[in-house]
Protein backbone atom coordinates (compact mmCIF):
# COMPACT_ATOMS: atom_id res chain seq x y z
CA UNK A 1 0.00 0.00 0.00
CA UNK A 2 1.16 3.53 -0.79
CA UNK A 3 0.16 6.85 0.77
CA UNK A 4 -2.54 7.83 -1.72
CA UNK A 5 -4.22 4.44 -1.28
CA UNK A 6 -4.09 4.92 2.50
CA UNK A 7 -5.72 8.33 2.03
CA UNK A 8 -8.52 6.85 -0.09
CA UNK A 9 -9.13 3.99 2.34
CA UNK A 10 -9.10 6.41 5.29
CA UNK A 11 -11.71 8.61 3.62
CA UNK A 12 -13.77 5.52 2.76
CA UNK A 13 -13.62 4.43 6.41
CA UNK A 14 -14.62 7.89 7.64
CA UNK A 15 -17.49 8.13 5.18
CA UNK A 16 -18.88 4.66 5.79
CA UNK A 17 -18.17 3.86 9.46
CA UNK A 18 -21.18 5.85 10.67
CA UNK A 19 -23.41 5.66 7.63
CA UNK A 20 -25.45 2.43 7.64
CA UNK A 21 -23.55 1.01 4.67
CA UNK A 22 -20.77 -1.06 6.36
CA UNK A 23 -17.30 0.45 6.52
CA UNK A 24 -15.69 -3.01 6.71
CA UNK A 25 -17.52 -4.06 3.56
CA UNK A 26 -16.29 -0.99 1.71
CA UNK A 27 -12.72 -1.59 2.87
CA UNK A 28 -12.92 -5.14 1.53
CA UNK A 29 -14.35 -3.87 -1.78
CA UNK A 30 -11.70 -1.16 -2.24
CA UNK A 31 -8.88 -3.50 -1.23
CA UNK A 32 -10.10 -5.84 -3.98
CA UNK A 33 -10.30 -2.95 -6.45
CA UNK A 34 -6.72 -1.98 -5.54
CA UNK A 35 -5.60 -5.59 -6.01
CA UNK A 36 -4.83 -6.17 -2.32
CA UNK A 37 -5.58 -9.86 -2.01
CA UNK A 38 -4.83 -10.23 1.70
CA UNK A 39 -7.06 -8.51 4.29
CA UNK A 40 -5.14 -5.59 5.85
CA UNK A 41 -6.32 -6.01 9.43
CA UNK A 42 -3.51 -3.89 10.87
CA UNK A 43 -4.39 -0.92 8.66
CA UNK A 44 -8.08 -1.43 9.47
CA UNK A 45 -7.17 -0.93 13.14
CA UNK A 46 -5.63 2.47 12.35
CA UNK A 47 -8.61 3.81 10.41
CA UNK A 48 -11.03 2.52 13.05
CA UNK A 49 -8.97 4.45 15.58
CA UNK A 50 -9.55 7.58 13.51
CA UNK A 51 -13.32 7.16 13.51
CA UNK A 52 -13.23 6.43 17.26
CA UNK A 53 -11.58 9.82 17.76
CA UNK A 54 -14.37 11.45 15.71
CA UNK A 55 -17.01 10.03 18.10
CA UNK A 56 -15.09 11.20 21.17
CA UNK A 57 -14.88 14.75 19.83
CA UNK A 58 -18.48 15.02 18.57
CA UNK A 59 -20.14 13.54 21.66
CA UNK A 60 -17.67 14.81 24.26
CA UNK A 61 -20.38 16.50 26.37
CA UNK A 62 -22.51 13.35 26.53
CA UNK A 63 -19.43 11.26 27.32
CA UNK A 64 -18.40 13.56 30.18
CA UNK A 65 -21.94 13.39 31.60
CA UNK A 66 -21.91 9.59 31.48
CA UNK A 67 -18.46 9.44 33.09
CA UNK A 68 -19.63 11.75 35.90
CA UNK A 69 -22.63 9.52 36.51
CA UNK A 70 -20.41 6.42 36.51
CA UNK A 71 -18.00 8.03 39.01
CA UNK A 72 -20.88 9.10 41.24
CA UNK A 73 -22.31 5.58 41.17
CA UNK A 74 -18.95 4.17 42.29
CA UNK A 75 -18.75 6.71 45.11
CA UNK A 76 -22.20 5.72 46.34
CA UNK A 77 -21.21 2.05 46.24
CA UNK A 78 -17.96 2.36 48.22
CA UNK A 79 -18.67 5.27 50.55
CA UNK A 80 -21.24 5.16 53.38
CA UNK A 81 -21.42 8.94 53.34
CA UNK A 82 -23.78 10.48 50.76
CA UNK A 83 -21.76 12.06 47.98
CA UNK A 84 -22.74 15.36 46.42
CA UNK A 85 -24.88 14.75 43.36
CA UNK A 86 -23.28 16.13 40.18
CA UNK A 87 -25.33 17.93 37.55
CA UNK A 88 -26.27 15.19 35.08
CA UNK A 89 -28.85 15.14 32.31
CA UNK A 90 -31.74 12.76 33.16
CA UNK A 91 -31.19 10.86 29.91
CA UNK A 92 -27.62 10.04 30.99
CA UNK A 93 -28.38 8.68 34.47
CA UNK A 94 -27.59 4.97 34.55
CA UNK A 95 -26.82 4.94 30.85
CA UNK A 96 -23.27 3.70 31.51
CA UNK A 97 -24.72 0.38 32.74
CA UNK A 98 -26.71 -0.09 29.52
CA UNK A 99 -23.60 0.70 27.47
CA UNK A 100 -21.63 -1.96 29.36
CA UNK A 101 -24.42 -4.52 28.90
CA UNK A 102 -24.21 -4.16 25.11
CA UNK A 103 -20.64 -5.42 25.35
CA UNK A 104 -21.73 -8.83 26.68
CA UNK A 105 -23.31 -10.25 23.49
CA UNK A 106 -20.88 -8.32 21.30
CA UNK A 107 -17.87 -9.67 23.18
CA UNK A 108 -19.15 -13.24 23.19
CA UNK A 109 -19.67 -13.18 19.45
CA UNK A 110 -16.31 -11.51 18.83
CA UNK A 111 -14.44 -14.20 20.78
CA UNK A 112 -16.45 -17.25 19.68
CA UNK A 113 -16.62 -16.36 15.99
CA UNK A 114 -13.34 -14.44 15.58
CA UNK A 115 -11.94 -16.70 12.85
CA UNK A 116 -15.24 -16.72 10.97
CA UNK A 117 -15.39 -12.93 10.92
CA UNK A 118 -11.76 -12.63 9.80
CA UNK A 119 -12.30 -15.19 7.02
CA UNK A 120 -15.31 -13.23 5.77
CA UNK A 121 -13.03 -10.25 5.04
CA UNK A 122 -11.39 -12.25 2.27
CA UNK A 123 -14.68 -13.17 0.53
CA UNK A 124 -16.24 -10.33 -1.42
CA UNK A 125 -19.14 -12.59 -2.50
CA UNK A 126 -20.17 -12.94 1.15
CA UNK A 127 -19.91 -9.17 1.65
CA UNK A 128 -22.17 -8.60 -1.36
CA UNK A 129 -24.84 -10.90 0.10
CA UNK A 130 -24.62 -9.22 3.52
CA UNK A 131 -24.99 -5.78 1.90
CA UNK A 132 -28.18 -6.92 0.17
CA UNK A 133 -29.71 -8.14 3.44
CA UNK A 134 -28.68 -4.92 5.17
CA UNK A 135 -30.34 -2.90 2.43
CA UNK A 136 -33.64 -4.72 2.82
CA UNK A 137 -33.75 -4.09 6.57
CA UNK A 138 -32.93 -0.41 6.10
CA UNK A 139 -35.76 0.03 3.61
CA UNK A 140 -38.17 -1.67 6.04
CA UNK A 141 -37.06 0.75 8.79
CA UNK A 142 -39.29 3.45 7.27
CA UNK A 143 -42.14 1.73 9.13
CA UNK A 144 -40.39 1.98 12.51
CA UNK A 145 -39.62 5.70 12.81
CA UNK A 146 -42.26 6.66 15.39
CA UNK A 147 -40.71 5.30 18.58
CA UNK A 148 -41.49 7.21 21.78
CA UNK A 149 -38.87 5.89 24.22
CA UNK A 150 -35.86 8.09 24.97
CA UNK A 151 -32.57 7.17 26.60
CA UNK A 152 -33.89 7.93 30.09
CA UNK A 153 -36.20 4.87 29.95
CA UNK A 154 -34.00 2.43 28.01
CA UNK A 155 -33.67 -0.78 30.03
CA UNK A 156 -31.17 -3.62 30.20
CA UNK A 157 -33.14 -5.86 27.87
CA UNK A 158 -33.05 -3.20 25.16
CA UNK A 159 -29.30 -2.85 25.66
CA UNK A 160 -28.77 -6.61 25.32
CA UNK A 161 -30.62 -6.84 21.99
CA UNK A 162 -28.82 -3.80 20.62
CA UNK A 163 -25.52 -5.37 21.70
CA UNK A 164 -26.48 -8.56 19.88
CA UNK A 165 -27.12 -6.54 16.72
CA UNK A 166 -23.69 -4.96 17.17
CA UNK A 167 -22.12 -8.41 17.41
CA UNK A 168 -23.75 -9.51 14.15
CA UNK A 169 -22.30 -6.38 12.53
CA UNK A 170 -18.79 -7.76 13.00
CA UNK A 171 -19.48 -9.43 9.66
CA UNK A 172 -18.29 -7.23 6.76
CA UNK A 173 -21.28 -5.95 4.81
CA UNK A 174 -23.43 -5.63 7.95
CA UNK A 175 -23.23 -2.05 9.19
CA UNK A 176 -22.54 -1.59 12.91
CA UNK A 177 -24.27 1.78 13.05
CA UNK A 178 -27.07 0.59 10.80
CA UNK A 179 -27.79 -2.60 12.73
CA UNK A 180 -27.70 -0.94 16.16
CA UNK A 181 -29.83 2.04 15.10
CA UNK A 182 -32.32 -0.33 13.46
CA UNK A 183 -32.43 -2.47 16.61
CA UNK A 184 -33.12 0.61 18.72
CA UNK A 185 -35.87 1.79 16.40
CA UNK A 186 -37.48 -1.67 16.30
CA UNK A 187 -37.48 -1.62 20.14
CA UNK A 188 -39.48 1.62 20.10
CA UNK A 189 -36.67 4.07 20.84
CA UNK A 190 -36.82 7.50 19.20
CA UNK A 191 -34.73 7.50 16.06
CA UNK A 192 -32.49 10.36 17.27
CA UNK A 193 -31.85 8.64 20.61
CA UNK A 194 -31.30 5.28 18.90
CA UNK A 195 -28.61 6.95 16.78
CA UNK A 196 -26.95 8.62 19.78
CA UNK A 197 -26.92 5.34 21.72
CA UNK A 198 -25.41 3.60 18.69
CA UNK A 199 -22.53 6.06 18.63
CA UNK A 200 -21.97 5.88 22.39
CA UNK A 201 -21.80 2.07 22.49
CA UNK A 202 -19.34 2.18 19.59
CA UNK A 203 -16.72 3.69 21.90
CA UNK A 204 -16.01 0.60 24.09
CA UNK A 205 -16.79 -1.80 21.22
CA UNK A 206 -14.36 -0.23 18.76
CA UNK A 207 -11.76 0.35 21.47
CA UNK A 208 -12.01 -3.31 22.50
CA UNK A 209 -11.62 -4.50 18.91
CA UNK A 210 -8.53 -2.30 18.51
CA UNK A 211 -6.98 -3.71 21.68
CA UNK A 212 -7.67 -7.30 20.58
CA UNK A 213 -5.84 -6.79 17.29
CA UNK A 214 -3.21 -4.28 18.44
CA UNK A 215 -0.53 -6.87 19.16
CA UNK A 216 -0.61 -8.07 15.56
CA UNK A 217 -0.54 -4.51 14.22
CA UNK A 218 2.35 -2.94 16.15
CA UNK A 219 5.00 -4.21 13.75
CA UNK A 220 3.00 -2.94 10.75
CA UNK A 221 2.53 0.47 12.40
CA UNK A 222 6.22 0.97 13.08
CA UNK A 223 7.20 -0.05 9.55
CA UNK A 224 4.52 2.04 7.80
CA UNK A 225 4.15 5.16 9.93
CA UNK A 226 3.26 7.52 7.06
CA UNK A 227 0.59 5.18 5.70
CA UNK A 228 -0.92 4.62 9.14
CA UNK A 229 -1.02 8.32 10.05
CA UNK A 230 -2.52 9.24 6.67
CA UNK A 231 -5.32 6.69 7.04
CA UNK A 232 -5.92 7.66 10.68
CA UNK A 233 -6.20 11.40 9.97
CA UNK A 234 -8.39 10.95 6.88
CA UNK A 235 -10.78 8.67 8.79
CA UNK A 236 -10.99 11.04 11.79
CA UNK A 237 -11.77 14.19 9.78
CA UNK A 238 -14.28 12.65 7.40
CA UNK A 239 -15.86 10.65 10.24
CA UNK A 240 -16.58 13.81 12.25
CA UNK A 241 -18.24 15.50 9.27
CA UNK A 242 -20.31 12.42 8.51
CA UNK A 243 -21.65 12.19 12.08
CA UNK A 244 -23.01 15.72 11.81
CA UNK A 245 -24.63 14.98 8.47
CA UNK A 246 -26.12 11.64 9.53
CA UNK A 247 -27.73 13.03 12.69
CA UNK A 248 -29.45 15.64 10.52
CA UNK A 249 -30.73 12.98 8.09
CA UNK A 250 -32.07 10.85 10.94
CA UNK A 251 -33.99 13.78 12.39
CA UNK A 252 -35.52 14.30 8.95
CA UNK A 253 -36.64 10.65 8.81
CA UNK A 254 -34.53 9.78 5.75
CA UNK A 255 -32.49 6.99 7.29
CA UNK A 256 -34.18 4.30 5.16
CA UNK A 257 -32.77 5.79 1.94
CA UNK A 258 -29.41 4.16 2.65
CA UNK A 259 -31.05 0.81 2.02
CA UNK A 260 -31.22 1.50 -1.70
CA UNK A 261 -27.52 2.37 -1.71
CA UNK A 262 -26.65 -0.90 0.06
CA UNK A 263 -28.56 -2.92 -2.54
CA UNK A 264 -26.89 -1.00 -5.38
CA UNK A 265 -23.36 -1.51 -4.02
CA UNK A 266 -24.22 -5.16 -3.35
CA UNK A 267 -25.05 -5.64 -7.03
CA UNK A 268 -21.87 -3.77 -8.03
CA UNK A 269 -19.72 -6.01 -5.80
CA UNK A 270 -21.42 -9.12 -7.16
CA UNK A 271 -20.78 -7.96 -10.72
CA UNK A 272 -17.13 -7.31 -9.90
CA UNK A 273 -16.77 -10.84 -8.48
CA UNK A 274 -18.35 -12.39 -11.57
CA UNK A 275 -16.23 -10.38 -14.04
CA UNK A 276 -12.98 -10.97 -12.17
Amino acid sequence: MIVWQALVLGVVQGLTEFLPVSSSGHLVLFQNLFGMKEPLLAFDIAVHGGTLLAILVFFHKDILDILKDFTHSLQRAVSPKPASTPSIQPSHRGLWACILITLIPTGIMAVCFKHLFEAAFAKLIFVAAAWFVMGLFLILSERFQKGQKDLSVIHYGDAFWIGLAQGIALLPGISRSGSTILAGMFLGIKKEDAAKFSFLIAIPAVAGAIVMELKEGIQYFSANAAIVLTGFAAAAITGYLVIRWLMKLIRQGRFFLFGYYCIAVSLFALTFVILS
